[in-house]
């Protein structure tokens, strides 16, 4: 059953109107996301963030890993931080790093963002973009000197397999006893087995739905995909233990497919005693507020994500 006829009509019309992507094809697929990339247009980078790209060392025998980052122009002293993760199911390029996306985040709270160029799958699978964000992170408490960011006051955030990744490296911070101030999860994609309600309740093919969410897995564990070998760096539902992680805010749509894995993943974060802020967005999709950020919800989303982030620093 489709539930194209449940979106809000704010998002309805331009969920129509951009191409259909489909991971039977990833050449073709990426191409499709790059020319909704062009459709959409350059924007200016913001007057008063500064971009700066790095290649920073990554984990033994793996390449340097490529990030960008973005500090308010005039910003003095040392600042809160962010590792910022973009999205694309592990295996879809964009046109950039998210760059006004973190522009934003970077000015109006005026912190340090490090957008991660993580290496997509099945060229690279796991643990390629794992690995990727958690030299980001390292790199980021390090170099408190270099790039004017306070090392106790850096989050991990994400969108859609970003927000997975972030929750991976939330728990792998927690693991090697790295200090990390708070994980920000926006419909993340978080478990592999897609065994829930919603998982298989989003078919359509205009939305991000069960056949691209299974082929991108298999895409990115590779050999692993389907078995019980599956690292929680991978998946992070597959924890058996989440006690001890940082605080997280968890935002999602009631029609992503991820709905279910989110509040079950919110469930287990406060049954082990971790602190955990949750908004669901009545009536959207997966992307929702990619699709049209001047909407209702996406500007609700907007607003639940920096008074997280703000809420964070402040403490």
């Amino acid at each position: 059953m489709s539930v194209l006829n449940r979106v809000d009509e704010e998002y309805l019309s331009i969920i129509r109107q951009v191409p259909v992507i489909d991971l039977t094809d990833i050449d073709a697929a990426r191409a499709a996301i790059k020319a909704v990339f062009a459709m959409a247009g350059t924007v200016e980078p913001h007057p008063e963030v500064i971009r700066s790209d790095h290649s920073i060392p990554n984990v033994p025998g793996a390449p340097d890993a490529r990030i960008r980052v973005y500090r308010p122009r005039n910003a003095i002293g040392e600042l809160p931080g962010l590792v910022w993760i973009q999205g694309g199911g592990y295996v879809l390029t964009t046109a950039n790093p998210d760059d006004q996306w973190c522009e934003r985040i970077a000015h109006d709270l005026q912190c340090v963002v490090a957008s991660v160029i993580w290496r997509r799958a099945p060229e690279h699978p796991f643990p390629a973009a794992h690995d990727d964000c958690y030299a980001t992170l390292k790199w980021m408490i390090a170099s408190e000197n270099a790039i004017g960011v306070n090392a106790d006051l850096i989050a991990v955030g994400g969108a859609s397999s970003g927000g997975g990744a972030a929750a991976a490296l939330a728990l792998r911070a927690r693991d090697e006893g790295l200090p990390l101030l708070h994980q920000l999860l926006i419909y993340p994609m978080l478990d592999d087995r897609n065994t829930t309600r919603s998982s298989h309740l989003v078919t359509d093919l205009e939305l991000w739905n069960r056949a691209n969410n299974i082929l991108a897995w298999q895409a990115y564990l590779g050999d692993a995909y389907g078995t019980d070998g599956v690292s929680p760096y991978a998946a992070p539902a597959r924890a058996a233990d989440l006690s001890g992680l940082a605080p997280a805010t968890i935002l999602t749509g009631e029609l992503d497919l991820f709905v279910d894995e989110n509040i079950e993943y919110a469930q287990r974060l406060l049954a082990a005693d971790v602190s955990v802020e949750f908004h669901l967005y009545p009536a959207v999709h997966h992307g929702f507020d990619v699709h049209n950020p001047n909407g209702r919800q996406a500007k609700r989303l907007l607003q639940d994500r920096d008074d997280a982030l703000r809420r964070a620093y402040a403490r």
